[in-house]
């Protein structure tokens, strides 16, 4: 179960992820006729993913991700510390860049203040396109090598992710 922080809480809890350093890439519904847009960028508070996100022609999600080459090694969750909309957020990784190939997604709501989430290695899920594959092994093992984040919803309008810190928490434990 994702668990939430006010304030700063697990902000010191595992190996941070410089978030600055990595090469983004917008992914929107365009891929498949919709129409959603964002836009990602790096300010002094951190990595900020915002845009519209549109239902029109069947669309309705909006995405970054970035190669990680390092790789998350043997992990137990990860700590984010973000703020936002208030609406719910996927953290997702991947052992690939095919869109087609299984991506492992956490959710997460935000709220307008500063706050640290926890995403242990059992929130994680598969996914393919969006819908659950329930026949995979777990997540435990996979040598994940892509990170991104990912708006998925059913209701329009602007949004707005500030990430502030990215934590990898390894399994030898919560610090």
């Amino acid at each position: 179960m994702t668990t939430e922080a006010p304030g700063n809480e697990f902000q010191a809890s595992g190996e941070a992820i410089d978030l600055r350093e990595l090469d983004w890439l917008v992914v929107n519904d365009v891929v498949m006729g919709g129409r959603s847009s964002a836009v990602y960028g790096h300010s002094p508070s951190g990595l900020e993913f915002r845009g519209s996100l549109s239902t029109d022609n069947g669309g309705g999600f909006s995405s970054i991700r970035a190669d990680y080459d390092r790789g998350f090694g043997d992990w137990k969750a990860f700590v984010l510390t973000v703020t936002g909309d208030g609406r719910e957020y996927q953290f997702r990784l991947r052992e690939n860049v095919n869109p087609d190939a299984v991506a492992w997604r956490a959710r997460f709501r935000t709220n307008s203040r500063r706050q640290s989430v926890l995403l242990p290695r059992e929130d994680f899920e598969a996914v393919i396109r969006g819908r659950r594959v329930e026949t995979l092994p777990g997540i435990t093992g996979r040598d994940l090598r892509y990170l991104g984040f990912m708006l998925t919803s059913d209701q329009p309008g602007p949004f707005s992710l500030t990430v502030h810190r990215l934590g990898c928490i390894p399994s030898a434990g919560v610090q």
